[in-house]
């Protein structure tokens, strides 16, 4: 693994390095383009910047690979939790604050913008927690707070005990509005691996 994670980092300081000397080369060739030039040297500079664009790409794409490598190494398939957060569709809520505690050690929190409130309400998944997990019992304690409709303010805590299996376990809270109860609520949905 730790050979693959060192090309990977080799190939980006190769595409790192051809992008910066483009850049030199570009600079060095006169600066930007004077109207007296030819079709050729605008054709170039055009070329320049797709293979720029490009590499790019490449770039973020191995920036993404590098991510999944390191939170396998940290956090092996088998023992890992990953805590996902939704809004139901309809809902009127929109959460603020959310943190979650794991056998009563704070594990994260996250301070959710309306931007991100949006896209929640939208449809969006964001993934709040990936990390460790060994296998039996485990009490899971949330604490959500945030707005609904009519601009109302609420809390919602709840605590669950889970069991952790062999293999990746995925939780989903689904936060809904609560229609025909006074508080929104958090449903615990468990994905099947």
């Amino acid at each position: 693994m730790m050979n693959l994670l060192y090309k990977q980092c080799s190939r980006s300081a190769r595409l790192l390095f051809t992008v910066y000397i483009s850049t030199v080369l570009v600079t060095a060739a006169g600066g930007p383009l004077q109207a007296d030039d030819g079709p050729d040297t605008h054709e170039r500079f055009v070329e320049l910047d797709s293979e720029i664009q490009a590499i790019k790409v490449e770039i973020l794409a191995i920036n993404r690979d590098i991510l999944l490598l390191e939170e396998l190494s940290l956090y092996p398939y088998d023992q890992q939790l990953v805590v996902l957060v939704s809004v139901a569709n309809g809902s009127t809520i929109n959460p603020e604050h959310l943190s979650l505690q794991l056998d009563g050690q704070a594990v994260t929190q996250h301070d959710y913008s309306p931007t991100e409130s949006a896209a929640l309400q939208e449809g969006g998944v964001h993934r709040l927690y990936t990390g460790g997990l060994s296998e039996g019992e485990h009490r899971l304690d949330i604490s959500l707070t945030g707005r609904q409709a009519r601009d109302k303010a609420f809390k919602h805590q709840s605590s669950i005990t889970i069991t952790k299996m062999p293999g990746r376990k995925t939780m989903e809270l689904h936060l809904d509005s609560g229609e025909g109860r006074s508080e929104p609520g958090v449903t615990i949905r468990q994905w099947q691996q």
